[in-house]
């Protein structure tokens, strides 16, 4: 692990809370369509933690946040509300808008923290698809492989769902 300040330390073990929460959240929900909600905070959580764990990681960390928080988690509240007729319920939780406020704080830090550390370059490269094809091959050929097989599950979850009657 290359968590070497205290700051990423910090933020691991934050995501690492998070994960834990949202795992749990999700296994007890009773409610299908809120532990689909749970599942995104699980998704974008564990994306962090990879994310913070190494540098060049951070391209499967932005995958996963695609593949399963953006397109596994909207299509699985799309299709519970529309093929189960899932009655959704608002739930008042009071202390809701101060975790919103703490996770919106930490992320905000984050950011600043990121962003304050970046130099600009001026040297202006080409960007060409052949090299990026290449890169993506011969660097992050793993990842890509797991990407490949969870939108292929997704396509047979899709499939299986449109054909029912």
């Amino acid at each position: 692990m290359s968590l070497t300040n205290d700051f990423a330390i910090g933020f691991f073990t934050f995501f690492g809370v998070i994960s834990i929460a949202s795992a749990l959240f999700i296994t007890k929900q009773k409610n299908v369509f809120y532990a689909a909600i749970g599942l995104v905070f699980l998704g974008i959580s564990v994306a962090a933690m990879i994310a913070l764990l190494n540098a060049s990681y951070s391209f499967y960390s932005a995958f996963h946040i695609l593949l399963y928080v953006g397109s596994t988690v909207v299509f699985l509240t799309i299709s519970l509300v529309m093929f189960r007729g899932l009655n959704v319920k608002e739930i008042k939780v009071p202390w809701a808008p101060l975790v919103a406020l703490v996770v919106g704080a930490f992320i905000f830090l984050d950011l600043i923290a990121s962003f304050s550390s970046i130099t600009p370059s001026t040297t202006v490269t080409q960007f060409s698809l052949q090299t990026l094809a290449n890169d993506i091959l011969q660097n992050y050929w793993f990842p890509a492989i797991i990407i490949i097989i969870a939108l292929l599950t997704t396509m047979i979850e899709a499939i299986t769902l449109a054909r029912r009657d």
